[in-house]
């Protein structure tokens, strides 16, 4: 179908602005708790410090500083092995006494703790503590985010073709399901074991809403609002990180903090029952009457003769479910069909995962910084507002393409800023400026990759982004806990080089300011065809 006629079929119902507004809840407030949950590691896995734990001295009523002082001077604050006293006999004695002995008396041999005492006064408890996650452990603790980034890529993969072939809507409910399900078990599970399993399917959830909410929203608007509202939409997320880093102050563990962060997701229900399917993939389904009454002008869109119009739509094939399998591979391969799909299709997966890379990175890398944790988190969610503004300053002057290659650029060089600067505030600083421009340049490559690819592969398209995306948040907390700890500045130098590399492919992908969005492949090869034809023109 001629998709500048289904803008002038939105155009009258986008006039509408109550319902824009509604539209814009409908798919925006899931955003909230999905940003709450996927940067809730921060808190859930915060790591207090912590130090052998002596059961003879914990008998003998010491605190937990004095057994600090006795089993592990001068090691580091979060020590994973302790001095051989005999402890049996400094049990006995005053803890002056004791301590005088052991400053007298010749250092002996270290050993591995056998488990741990937590200093849980800048944490409250968490699944450090509760599963003993550090020293050789340390690993797990990362895996705790690493499952949900882990569950985003199957999610992605999933929910991208399903939504394709099944439609945004029924795909959002799956979804939703999974999350109501997840989320509040999650914070009732008592096996270290089962909460990987619920973080895993809080991240197949979290991707299915998230891609399917954001496609409807950008689907059922023209391009009159659709920089406005998908700029607006992704401040959901920065919501939910400030909302995050509120509920980590109130509560006092990480349960409570899972179910306060779990809890609004029972609104899913007003969602999946008000939430409306896309009129553009009903239209590739071929279902115009649906598509008709959701838009409101059947006259639009419904040929008097359809015989007469045999390209208004295209239907897809009905297909028995034992070819549903081969069916999805082909749709992930019809993004690889043209020289110019594929170009757009492998630097929107690279940008994805160094966008995604480089946010986790600043997110999670606060606990390598002297700052209160609620304090940072806090601030870098409040930055994100104007982050996720500017673009629509940005996009109206400069188009997309300009503006994400300057935003990158800027993100890159704040990253390699870091490296040369003093720990505490300047780093701080420099990080929320990164963190402003990243989220900008991010919300620019999300809602330029919708213009990027036809109807007919587009949420394909979004999924196979958001799946390479999740590698990104995968590997960011490993970077931080691993490479971080040996070399601080490491992780941010990593991310800075890539944000420049990003920002040099940015030159290889097309303009999409003011240009109607394709539905199908054809329009792409077509629209290609005519501009080579127009450059062979000029040259000649």
């Amino acid at each position: 179908m001629d998709p500048a006629l289904i803008e002038k079929a939105l155009e009258k119902k986008c006039k509408n602005h109550c319902w824009l507004v509604w539209i814009l809840f409908l798919t925006a407030t899931p955003t909230i708790v999905i940003g709450s949950h996927l940067a809730s590691y921060v808190f859930l896995g915060g790591n207090p410090s912590f130090y052998c734990n002596i059961p003879e001295l914990v008998e003998a009523n010491w605190t937990k500083e004095q057994i600090r002082k006795i089993s592990s001077p001068g090691l580091e604050k979060q020590s994973c092995v302790h001095f051989a006293w005999n402890y049996s006999l400094l049990k006995d004695l005053d803890f002056h006494e004791a301590l005088r002995y052991s400053n007298e008396s010749q250092k002996p041999d270290v050993l591995k703790c056998k488990s741990y005492i937590y200093d849980e006064d800048s944490f409250h408890q968490t699944i450090v503590s509760e599963w003993d996650l550090v020293c050789d452990d340390l690993p797990l603790r990362s895996t705790a985010q690493g499952s949900v980034a882990v569950g985003k890529i199957i999610g992605a993969l999933f929910f991208g073709i399903l939504s394709d072939r099944y439609g945004r809507k029924k795909a959002f409910i799956v979804a939703s399901i999974i999350f109501l399900i997840s989320g509040p078990s999650a914070a009732l599970v008592h096996s270290y074991i089962l909460f990987i399993t619920c973080r895993l399917m809080i991240g197949i959830a979290a991707s299915g809403i998230y891609e399917t909410a954001y496609t409807i929203l950008l689907e059922l608007t023209v391009k009159k609002y659709r920089v406005f509202l998908a700029n607006i939409y992704n401040l959901a997320f920065s919501c939910g990180i400030v909302q995050l880093s509120l509920c980590a102050y109130l509560t006092n563990n990480w349960r409570q903090l899972q179910l306060a962060i779990s809890l609004p997701m029972l609104a899913l229900f007003i969602h999946c029952w008000f939430l409306p399917e896309s009129p553009r993939w009903l239209i590739t389904a071929g279902k115009l009457e649906k598509a008709s009454n959701i838009i409101g002008s059947m006259w639009h869109l419904v040929p008097n003769d359809p015989q007469k119009s045999p390209d208004l739509v295209m239907k897809r094939p009905s297909d028995s479910s034992c070819k549903n399998v081969f069916l999805f591979l082909n749709d992930y391969f019809k993004l690889f069909s043209t020289h110019e799909l594929t170009k757009r299709t492998l630097i929107c997966n690279y940008l994805w995962f160094m966008a995604n890379l480089y946010y986790f990175v600043i997110t999670f890398g606060g606990i390598n910084f002297e700052v209160n944790q609620h304090l940072y988190v806090g601030l870098t969610g409040i930055v994100e507002v104007p982050g996720y503004l500017l673009p629509l300053l940005f996009l109206n002057y400069f188009g997309r393409k300009n503006s994400s290659i300057a935003l990158c650029t800027v993100a890159g060089i704040a990253m390699l800023t870091i490296t040369v600067l003093p720990q505490g505030w300047p780093i701080i600083c420099v990080s929320l400026i990164g963190r402003l421009v990243a989220a900008s340049a991010y919300g620019i490559i999300m809602f330029n990759t919708i213009e990027l690819f036809p109807t007919e592969n587009r949420n394909t398209a979004m999924g196979s982004c958001l799946t390479m995306a999740q590698f990104g948040p995968l590997l960011a907390p490993y970077l931080v806990d691993i490479v971080g700890r040996k070399v601080w500045w490491l992780p941010t130098a990593i991310t800075g080089s890539l944000a420049l590399l990003g920002a040099f492919l940015l030159m290889f992908v097309p303009e999409t300011k003011d240009t109607p969005m394709l539905d199908t492949i054809c329009e792409m090869k077509e629209l290609e065809r005519k501009a080579k034809s127009k450059s062979h023109e000029e040259t000649s």
